[in-house]
């Protein structure tokens, strides 16, 4: 342990100078002298030494060879060497020896070669012509080779979807039968084609839409069944279509006009941001078969009389006075003036029960939307609030649902059930006619005599009881 020591600690040569000579050791920053240099052996130099042609050791028979080196010509044979592939690729013993070799490259370094294929070949390369397994392209026809029932995609390929033909005429795509014919009967939008689909069955609506076309001057074509549903989206259209103008509305005045002008009982409804057009159109057949003088729809966050409201409406919209605005306080103001009275329909605390308000005279009911119900300054128009009751766990019903009740309520309290002409009925279909049974083929056969003996009844069992 005398010799060793930690690395701070100093040793007994207190500097470089002192420290003994290595034996032919010196560090890469030390110099050299021409004689301290040692001999290189096997001719090794550097990258930028130079050699000469005589320095150069010689090269052994079929050493490897850079690309840019030059081989003398010819073959082993005639005292050249052979040429190898550069930077081999791959060893396979049936494919260009046992070496290594890309597979575009051949055994002897001159020409490509590929393996043999065994049937195989790419779509868009040809075959001998007449084979019947030549492939075609995806884009090309299939199928016979005459022409003769070929598809665009083969036989058992993907069937493409019939494109739909142009839309025919300008104007709001109203569908369906019953509103169609009622847009007609009302005669207050101007209609530019009536479309029917292929092989729609002439029923009563559809022979009437034929009789009004003919006496409005409308022309009516035939498309198909596809065809009428791209162009409503997939909706029920029953075969009929119609291109017409806009829904025509009406202002406020007029509706107010009217109220004024009514000499008895008489029904306005309004309502507040309706944003659902099944609700709005259920709400609208509702007030038509009620009687209602009109409707008030606010302009923001409220649907308008779109097609789909007319389709839910079975076409009784184009029987109404319908007026937008974009403030519902002062239609409410223009309807008190006009004389009548504002209930509101919203189920809160102090609210009455919707029968005990009184509906007699001019009314206007006021009906909120399906999330919110009645926005807050409308609340405050109102004269009276009333609600239905509810028994289930649900605490609301459907807009078109409550507007039902409430109206026809009103139309009690105003005396419309004191009317048998209030109360039409409508005629049933006549029966088919059937063919009364035959009398003598009712009757039964008559019995026939048994050879075999009918049976003895048995004799009941004695009871335990006598």
């Amino acid at each position: 342990m005398a010799d060793f020591r930690k690395p701070w600690e100093r040793s007994e040569f207190r500097s470089s100078s002192d420290r003994p000579p290595r034996p032919g050791f010196k560090k890469p920053w030390e110099k050299r002298g021409g004689d301290d240099r040692p001999p290189r052996g096997g001719g090794f130099k550097k990258p930028w030494e130079k050699r000469e042609d005589g320095d150069r050791p010689p090269r052994r028979e079929g050493s490897f060879r850079k690309p840019w080196e030059a081989r003398p010509e010819g073959g082993a044979e005639e005292g050249g060497e052979e040429r190898r592939p550069f930077r081999p690729a791959r060893r396979s013993e049936g494919f260009g020896g046992t070496f290594r070799r890309k597979p575009w490259e051949s055994p002897d370094g001159r020409a490509p070669s590929r393996p043999p294929r065994s049937g195989f070949r790419k779509p868009w390369e040809d075959r001998a012509e007449g084979g019947e397994d030549r492939p075609r392209r995806p884009w090309q026809d299939r199928g016979a080779r005459s022409g003769e029932g070929r598809t665009p995609f083969g036989p058992h390929g993907p069937k493409r979807k019939p494109r739909a033909a142009a839309i025919p005429a300008e104007g709001e795509l109203v569908y369906g039968r019953q509103p169609v014919r009622e847009i007609l009967r009302a005669g207050r939008r101007a209609v530019n084609l009536v479309v029917l689909s292929d092989g729609v069955k002439d029923s009563e609506e559809v022979l009437e839409i034929k009789n009004l076309c003919a006496e409005r001057g409308v022309r009516i074509e035939f498309y198909k069944r596809e065809d009428l549903e791209a162009w409503v989206n997939g909706a029920n259209h029953q075969g009929v279509v119609a291109f017409c103008a806009e829904f025509p509305y009406c202002e406020v005045d007029e509706i107010a006009d009217a109220l004024a002008a009514a000499p008895g009982n008489a029904v306005v409804v309004v309502l507040d941001h309706v944003q659902d057009p099944q609700n709005l159109g259920s709400i609208l057949r509702t007030c038509e078969c009620a009687g209602v003088l009109g409707v008030v729809l606010p302009v923001d966050r409220a649907v308008a009389v779109t097609p789909a409201a007319v389709r839910a409406s079975a076409g009784a919209s184009e029987h109404l006075r319908i007026a937008r605005i974009s403030n519902l306080v002062s239609a409410l103001e223009r309807f008190k003036g006009a004389g009548a009275w504002i209930t509101g329909l919203e189920a809160v605390p102090g609210a009455k029960p919707y029968v005990k308000v009184d509906y007699k005279g001019k009314a206007c009911l006021v009906i909120g939307s399906e999330a919110h119900g009645i926005c807050s300054p409308v609340r405050r128009k109102c004269d009276f609030l009333s609600r239905l009751p509810l028994l289930g766990r649900v605490n609301s019903l459907n807009a078109g649902v409550a507007a039902g009740v409430a109206l026809y309520e009103m139309l009690r309290q105003q005396g419309a059930n004191e009317s048998e002409e209030n109360f039409p009925a409508v005629e049933l279909p006549p029966e088919p006619e059937t063919a009364e049974p035959d009398p003598a083929a009712l009757e039964l056969p008559p019995e026939t005599e048994s050879a075999e003996p009918e049976p003895a009844a048995a004799e009941p069992a004695p009871s335990s009881f006598e």
